[in-house]
């Protein structure tokens, strides 16, 4: 059978049961390779359509007055069927909708072979950013020219079906041969037609000349690159000149100052603090004597930053300087051994793998099986894995691997190691230079880009933390390994110690401590909580969970004759498991000198506890880290606290004689930006919550639906955030427009990130971790970003009340050198948002009326680049906006 019928429905909602119908039909029918008709309809429902359907679709109840009703096309629809496969992009939506919708008409339901492109797009095209029909046909180049328009969605995805038989088609004999034991798995009933497949594989067998065999599986033969040694002017003025006379389109005040400057720091080799203002070009500053001290003296540098997207943006920018330039440049990314996929660890998976019902590690194991014919890097990061494919993840990558046969991460490491710049992340270039026991090549100089986040992610590196979760998942895998009872009985004591964990802080925890980001409630646990918990069933039950990990240990140490798969599981647990015990350990030993707290989910199980211990400084792991190289660029658009280094420089510690320069950025902020104040929004500090986020949502609602439909709003509460969003979401005026709550919507920052970059009509509620590292997209070139309050720390923060009692014992100011400094960069942070080109034009709004009435208010506002400050009522406000923006 080589019939496919290709089917999409425009719906007025999920639910035929609940009295949903359809309101437009399209059907593409492909034979072989090739269309051969196609259907379309507008369908008349019995029932209104509700807006945000007319919003997506464009179909109103009135283009649907002469159209049909579905059951007076029904007679067109059911031969269209026979003797073929139905395919649909989410195949089990449009297959039950319309079986549900022939029933309902007194019809007999299609009985066809189902096809489903979502689940067969992610298993063939693995690294795909995204799976929605319209991002899967950008990915490969298929023009979509109506979404969410059924007989254009049918047609993209007839297209897209023949991009899979294709890929199918091409995969080698042996990739087929270890996907075939999945087909039966997965919701495309496609059995017949693979075996089919493996048939004509077997007896036409094709070589694939850049693929070959490892450890029985087909991976991309990796080819050592060409080492060229680039041809460089022997003085490196000379070459700042030819680069920025004939290499660079866009020049840019203060890039080849900077350029000049990191050359001169690396020469003496002395560390250098380098403010650089947005849109200055930095990385193309730090590039070129990178790059010159690599052909002259030999010397690599290490590029650390924080962020996937920033690393991705350093190589591109390296590309393309050296395309520029017409000379190589050898540059190589580096990561944890976690990110990597070993081949043998993985087959070893793969073969004692038995959980066929297990849909999300088939689609994961499918999908890493095509990836690695693809692969030149084998790092997760290239994939989109279903959720539950992380924790397969663990047990096939290189962490705690010293084998090179097999391992992607030796690979990287190889190249890095022929390398003149290596890209790093920050959290391992921390951890492997202090500890890493080979896993970075050595490095003469070392540029910290995005250094504002430098010591946080430092303190998050050198932090432990520990849930029941974390705990039983592991305790679940050992059963393949240990003794059932020993395991039932460490699980047992794992929960009631967590639950005794969860009371206590039930107990312990007031009005006004801390809520996390996600809504958690958050204790910090000082020397008296300590002591409590101690002297309480909590010490009793951490005991006997002690008692029962050790017994596991012992058993780990004894066990013989395990086969590949248990040894693997056998090792990972008897590392993880040690790693608990240091974890329970440094939480509960009062000598150690760190700050403690407690997560729970209030609306979650019992037992939905999660302990944190993290260093309250780090400076003695900087200051060690600083001896591993000649000197450290530390570079980012916001390091300053006013004009003053002082406080970036104490909390990375660095000596207060350190160079530390600035570079203005390059935009006309005067032009591009303007700084919005309504002064008719009641003072936060003197306001309760409720009535201060009626007028809070009060003014996105009348912002968003009079001068922009996108929007980002910065929390600093995620109580405050959670009552705006319910207020935003019982507001008929915004039914158009989507709203998404940090915490309160479905899916990871990420995820959340994207659908505010991608939908039109958006309004983002965000708190901390919004606050920078987001760029907002707008065809339209006109941004907004509002903040509800000044970017304080909550006091009740477990570090913060940490770092006081710190300078308090100093005889610190906490607000000056703490409270205010760390505020202010944030601040900073959230400004950027709004203009990251020359083209952009923003409003940034402020509803703290703190920043005008506050004596520290002018430092805040200082701290900003020349713009325009607007003062006015609320209504003035919005007039300005919509006046600017359009």
């Amino acid at each position: 059978m080589d019939r496919y019928v290709v089917v999409d429905l425009e719906t007025t909602g999920h639910s035929v049961k609940k009295g949903d119908e359809i309101i437009e039909i399209g059907i593409v029918v492909l034979e072989g390779h090739e269309i051969v008709e196609e259907y379309a309809t507008k369908v008349k429902p019995t029932t209104e359509i509700p807006v945000f359907v007319s919003n997506l679709t464009g179909i109103h109840h009135e283009d649907l007055t002469d159209a049909p009703y579905f059951s007076e096309i029904i007679h067109d629809l059911i031969p269209m069927f026979n003797n073929s496969y139905f395919v649909a992009h989410q195949v089990q939506f449009d297959y039950e909708f319309l079986n549900a919708s022939l029933v309902a008409s007194g019809h007999e339901p299609l009985n066809c072979l189902t096809i489903d492109t979502v689940e067969l797009s992610r298993i063939l095209f693995p690294k795909s950013p995204g799976y929605k029909l319209s991002e899967i046909t950008q990915y490969l180049g298929i023009e979509h020219v109506s979404p969410h328009r059924a007989l254009s969605d049918a047609y993209v995805t007839a297209l897209l079906w023949l991009e899979i038989k294709n890929k199918l088609q091409l995969l080698p004999f042996k990739t087929l041969e270890n996907l075939i034991h999945f087909i039966p798995s997965l919701h495309s009933e496609l059995e017949g037609w693979f075996n089919a497949l493996i048939e004509t594989k077997r007896h036409n067998y094709s070589q694939h000349h850049n693929l070959v065999e490892q450890h029985g599986l087909m991976v991309r033969h990796l080819v050592d690159q060409q080492e060229e040694q680039p041809l460089l002017p022997d003085h490196y003025e000379d070459f700042v000149e030819h680069v920025f006379e004939n290499s660079l389109k866009q020049k840019r005040s203060g890039q080849k100052e900077i350029a000049q400057l990191i050359y001169d720091q690396m020469s003496v080799q002395e560390n250098v603090v380098i403010e650089a203002g947005t849109g200055l070009g930095k990385t193309i500053g730090y590039l070129i004597p990178s790059l010159y001290n690599a052909a002259k003296q030999g010397k690599r540098t290490v590029v650390s930053t924080s962020t996937i997207q920033l690393q991705n943006q350093i190589i591109k920018e390296a590309d393309l300087l050296s395309l520029k330039l017409k000379q190589p440049i050898t540059i190589s990314v580096l990561k944890s051994p976690k990110h990597y996929i070993d081949t043998k660890r993985f087959k070893t998976y793969l073969d004692h793998f038995n959980e066929l019902d297990n849909y999300d590690a088939v689609l994961t194991l499918a999908m890493i099986i095509v990836w690695l014919t693809e692969t030149k890097t084998g790092d997760i990061d290239e994939l989109h894995l279903p959720s539950n494919g992380v924790n397969i993840w663990k047990y096939i990558n290189c962490y705690h691997q010293n084998q090179r046969d097999g391992s992607f991460f030796y690979e990287a490491l190889r190249q890095s190691e022929q390398a003149s710049l290596v890209v790093v992340n920050h959290a391992f270039l921390l951890n492997s230079t202090l500890y890493g026991h080979g896993r970075i090549p050595k490095f003469n100089h070392a540029v910290i880009d995005e250094a504002h986040q430098f010591e946080s992610v430092a303190r998050e590196q050198f932090s432990k933390d520990l849930s029941y979760v974390t705990i039983v998942h592991l305790l679940q895998d050992l059963q393949k390994v240990v003794n059932h009872d020993v395991i039932d009985h460490a699980r047992f004591y794992a929960d009631a110690f967590f639950r005794s964990v969860y009371q206590s802080v039930e107990f312990l925890h007031g009005e006004d401590d801390l809520l996390t980001d996600t809504g958690k409630a958050q204790l910090t646990i000082g020397e008296e909580y300590l002591n409590l918990m101690l002297n309480g069933e909590v010490k009793e039950h951490l005991n006997q969970l002690f008692i029962s990990i050790n017994y596991i240990l012992e058993e780990l140490k004894n066990k013989k004759s395990l086969n590949k798969w248990q040894t693997i599981i056998s090792k990972h647990a008897f590392t993880q498991l040690n790693e608990m015990m240091n974890t329970f350990k440094a939480f509960f030993d009062p000598s150690v000198n760190d700050v403690r707290w407690i997560e729970i989910d209030q609306y979650g199980a019992k037992n939905a506890a999660t302990i944190h211990v993290e260093p309250v400084s780090v400076r003695h792991y900087l200051e060690q880290f600083y001896e591993k190289a000649d000197n450290f660029i530390f570079t980012s658009a916001t390091l300053k606290t006013g004009h003053s280094y002082k406080p970036f420089l104490e909390r990375t510690g660095l000596p207060e004689k350190t160079n530390c320069q600035t570079f203005d950025s390059p935009f006309n902020y005067e032009q591009q930006a303007k700084v919005l104040i309504p002064n008719n929004i009641p003072d936060v500090s003197k306001t309760k919550v409720n009535h201060y986020t009626s007028y809070v949502a009060d003014f996105i609602e009348r912002y968003s639906t009079q001068v922009n439909g996108k929007m980002l709003v910065l929390f600093t509460s995620y109580d405050m955030l959670r009552i705006v969003f319910k207020h935003l979401k019982r507001m008929k005026s915004l039914d158009g427009n989507t709203i998404i709550g940090q915490g309160i919507s479905t899916g990871s920052r990420d995820k959340l990130k994207k659908m505010f970059e991608t939908e039109d009509q958006v309004v983002l509620l965000g708190t901390n971790s919004f606050w920078e590292g987001i760029d907002l997209v707008d065809a339209n070139k006109s941004k907004t970003v509002c903040l509800v309050r000044l970017p304080f720390e909550t006091p009740t923060h477990p570090f913060i009340l940490a770092k006081t009692e710190e300078l308090e014992m100093g005889n610190y100011n906490v607000f000056q050198h703490l409270a205010l400094p760390i505020a202010i960069q944030r601040f900073r942070q959230a400004f950027g948002r709004i203009i990251r080109d020359e083209q952009d034009r923003g409003a940034f709004i402020i509803l703290d009326q703190r920043v005008m009435k506050k004596g520290y208010g002018k430092q805040f506002l200082n701290s900003l680049p020349e713009t325009t400050v607007i003062h006015d009522d609320l209504t003035s406000i919005i007039t300005h906006a919509k006046k600017w923006l359009s």
